[in-house]
């Protein structure tokens, strides 16, 4: 009896796209399309499915899902193709012994029969290969198709991704960016000379100190003074220019810094003065040096701070080196305290902590001033000042 291995033309230890590989073969030959027939369509296609099930070496039997009239074309097609089998094993045996007979007489001619047959059988197994071959060819074109769409589909995400990266820019920062990268930090001429001449200065600004002590007082304009290059006019007074209305606190100003008058000391007691700092860029919490009152403040690279107290004003105090001949529209003049041009901020940028906690740098009189740790020392301000308030109860 035949197999479905036998059939198909396959072994039993046949890899499952071998098998596959085998019955496109004989589908194409058996098709109805190309000579075949429907019922040798449906044997091929019963016996592909039982050896792909591991049943090929099971007698070969008729479809149950064929119908009566399929299966009397199978068994025709079964006696048909077994009538041939028989003729071709007759036909076999009579080969075999026409060539036990030329055998006896001719070793050569034997020899060469298999050496036929030997070639036959590599023909064979040569062929089996390249359709193997052909059929592993057809599934790495089909996979390289496949890796070529997935990157194709990769490029298209990532320009999608770089797309909404750039939409999510916002103008603000944009701006800040070209900002930082045009106009950088510009040091102002008395630090560069104070860089390159430190040791001299550093002495100087000793002597400085030591005589402002003899005295028990500590005159910063005169600081700022010695290293000016013009030379101080001391015989007029000082002129102040008030941008609004002056209260009695500007009044007490601008007769604390007029020279020779009486009762300057006691003025300047009465104004706040500043811990100076190195750190840069970071809000921090400290308190005057005259009364301990809290505030906090941020410095700048040029030296400049703004300072938020429990008055809840922001002030900037501007360095004396610094002062420009024009100052924002926002910034109103108060006073002079240390080296420092004091001006209160009532409105516009850095008026407001809301201002300061929706913004992460903030540009004040062409000088920048970040918003880091604001939210945390201002909390720390609020607390200070109410155990103030609840000290004073």
């Amino acid at each position: 009896m035949t197999t479905f291995n036998e059939l198909l033309g396959t072994k039993p230890g046949d890899t499952e796209s071998a098998v596959k590989q085998r019955y496109k073969l004989l589908s194409t030959r058996v098709h109805p399309d190309k000579g075949g027939s429907k019922a040798l369509m449906q044997l091929v296609r019963h016996s592909y499915d039982n050896i792909i099930k591991g049943r090929g070496e099971n007698l070969l039997s008729i479809p149950a899902s064929a119908s009566v009239s399929q299966g009397g074309a199978l068994e025709r097609e079964l006696v048909k193709i077994k009538k041939e089998r028989d003729e071709l094993t007759a036909l076999n045996q009579l080969l075999k012994v026409q060539l036990n007979q030329a055998q006896k007489g001719k070793s050569i001619g034997a020899n060469a029969n298999a050496n036929a047959n030997a070639n036959a059988a590599a023909g064979a197994d040569f062929s089996r290969k390249i359709a193997q071959l052909e059929g592993e060819l057809v599934l790495i074109k089909e996979e390289r198709n496949r890796l070529i769409n997935q990157k194709d589909s990769a490029i298209a995400e990532q320009h999608k991704l770089a797309g909404e990266l750039r939409r999510a820019l916002s103008d603000n920062e944009v701006m800040e960016t070209e900002l930082d990268r045009k106009l950088g930090v510009k040091m102002p001429g008395l630090l560069v000379w104070a860089q390159k001449f430190w040791l001299p200065a550093m002495a100087m600004s000793s002597l400085v100190v030591v005589l402002a002590l003899s005295v028990k007082m500590l005159d910063w304009s005169f600081v700022t003074e010695w290293f000016s290059d013009a030379p101080p006019d001391a015989a007029p007074p000082k002129v102040r220019v008030v941008h609004a209305k002056p209260s009695q606190k500007e009044v007490l100003v601008e007769e604390r810094e007029a020279p020779d008058t009486q009762g300057s000391d006691t003025a300047s007691r009465n104004l706040p003065f500043l811990k100076l700092t190195q750190r840069t860029g970071v809000w921090a919490l400290a308190s005057y040096t005259e009364s301990d009152k809290p505030y906090i403040a941020i410095r700048s690279e040029n030296g400049s701070y703004i300072v938020n107290d429990c008055s809840g004003d922001f002030r900037l105090y501007l360095n004396e080196p610094l002062k420009p001949l024009r100052v924002a529209a926002n910034l109103i003049y108060q006073h002079q305290n240390q080296h420092f041009h004091v001006y209160k901020i009532p409105y516009g940028q850095g008026s407001s902590p809301e201002s300061w906690l929706q913004s992460r740098k903030l540009k004040i009189n062409e000088e920048f001033f970040t918003s880091k740790s604001f939210k945390t020392s201002r909390v720390a301000l609020i607390g200070q000042c109410n155990n103030l308030i609840n000290v004073k109860k």
